[in-house]
């Protein structure tokens, strides 16, 4: 602290002295002076930072550790909330702030001989050099010693219609009373049905992390008595649903372990491995997984980032598909009823937080072998506004092109949609204006 502050003396005496030089000679000030009082920038005086200049701004796709190593959790300060980006994809930390960084163990030895705590707050300096104890690292150099374990744990709020149905929070414990979140579920531990999931999307949402490993999926404490991964193998289907006529593996049609809140609608790293946990998923036909719903889901993030807006999210699930007379569920239950049921419906409706009066329900026909006929007559149960709706011109093309396989769409009022979607939030059924 004593160097730097006389650093700072000489520094200002230097331009004192410069001053006074340049105006007995009247000339105009050279880059000499503007070099020192960039020099002053992000040194401590007095316990105070000099906070002018430009703020530091780390790309997500370029200035975090590489994808084999463990990121910390980026938060702001003492909270429980993410530091996120700004809508190009950069974490903005104004010159002499912090940001505070999250492992659940240790970080890696930064610098050389010195072992980091579990939390750290480490200060902008410029560009994307941040600075600890005094010592200059670079933004990327923070990695975490081991990866940070999420949890899957049941809060006391219902949802849903049945009485067993719960809200879930998706995230991580930071052992001082905060919770990290990355998602709300609505789930039933009775029927093992999620209702839906329920996050948000930002304009930053569309930079998320690329080259992120996917981890296998977990139970996270939960479906006591199933062995989800084995439900979701193929060879368990095919004992399953013999004679049916429904899979053919090689040509996707199977059933996938769906995403509710899609691993590319979340930004981290961190965000995106606690979405691969089984109360996340619900049964899906692997090739509409695969077609429509991922331009679906590909689609909204654009849309948000298009239209610079903030949107709450609920994707979920709506009804059971039968086939012929066979009602489909993976499982059974110790009472022999049918549980983890195969959805009629996935959807995913966006609410305009700046406006909460609008906002859109997107639709898809979880059956990829349905008929068109078939589908108007049992799986649209909303009236359908795309053709109001200017940006779903790629939900139009995708059903015009009438390859079924991959998927049908249809878009509907909020409102329409929850009077029959009735697990849904009530407040939902006043959203009357159109996304649009």
């Amino acid at each position: 602290m004593e160097s730097q502050q006389a650093r700072v003396v000489a520094l200002l005496v230097a331009i004192t002295l410069l001053g006074e030089i340049r105006a007995r000679e009247a000339i105009s000030s050279t880059p000499d002076v503007g070099q020192i009082i960039k020099d002053l920038h992000g040194l401590q005086f007095d316990g105070e930072t000099i906070r002018t200049g430009a703020s530091c701004k780390v790309d997500v796709q370029k200035d975090l550790p590489r994808p084999n190593q463990v990121q910390p959790l980026y938060l702001h300060p003492g909270t429980d909330l993410y530091w996120l980006p700004n809508s190009k994809g950069q974490l903005e930390i104004p010159r002499g702030d912090s940001i505070e960084l999250y492992c659940s163990e240790s970080f890696e030895t930064v610098p050389p001989g010195r072992v980091l705590g579990r939390s750290i707050r480490v200060q902008c300096l410029q560009e994307t050099t941040f600075g600890w104890l005094g010592e200059p690292i670079k933004f990327s150099d923070f990695v975490c010693s081991k990866s940070i374990p999420y949890i899957v744990e049941r809060v006391d709020k219902p949802c849903g219609e049945a009485s067993s149905a719960s809200m879930y929070r998706v995230g991580y414990a930071t052992g001082d009373g905060r919770f990290v979140e990355t998602m709300q579920l609505c789930h039933d531990p009775l029927t093992l049905r999620t209702h839906y999931a329920h996050h948000h999307l930002v304009p930053a949402n569309v930079h998320h992390q690329k080259n992120v490993k996917r981890l296998s999926f977990s139970p996270a404490g939960q479906f006591e008595g199933y062995d989800m991964a084995r439900i979701y193998t193929h060879r368990y289907q095919e004992q399953l649903l013999a004679g049916a006529g429904l899979l053919d593996v090689k040509d996707g049609y199977f059933l996938a372990r769906g995403h509710l809140a899609a691993k590319a609608d979340l930004i981290y790293a961190s965000q995106q491995r606690s979405s691969f946990n089984y109360v996340n998923v619900a049964p899906q036909w692997q090739s509409f997984n695969g077609g429509q719903w991922a331009t679906l889901e590909d689609s909204t993030r654009r849309f948000v980032a298009n239209s610079g807006i903030s949107a709450t999210v609920y994707t979920g699930t709506h009804g059971v598909l039968q086939v012929g007379n066979r009602t489909l569920h993976l499982a059974t239950d110790a009472n022999n009823n049918g549980v983890l049921a195969v959805p009629l419906l996935f959807y995913r409706v966006l609410i305009d937080n700046a406006n909460p009066g609008r906002g859109i329900a997107l639709v898809g026909v979880n059956n990829p072998r349905a008929t068109l006929d078939q589908i108007q007559d049992s799986y649209i149960i909303c009236d359908p506004v795309e053709e109001r709706v200017k940006w779903l011109h790629w939900l139009r093309k995708g059903n015009a092109k009438g390859n079924l396989r991959k998927g049908y769409l249809y878009a509907c009022s909020v409102a329409d949609f929850a009077r029959v979607v009735t697990h849904l939030p009530r407040p939902l059924l006043d959203v009357e204006e159109l996304l649009a």
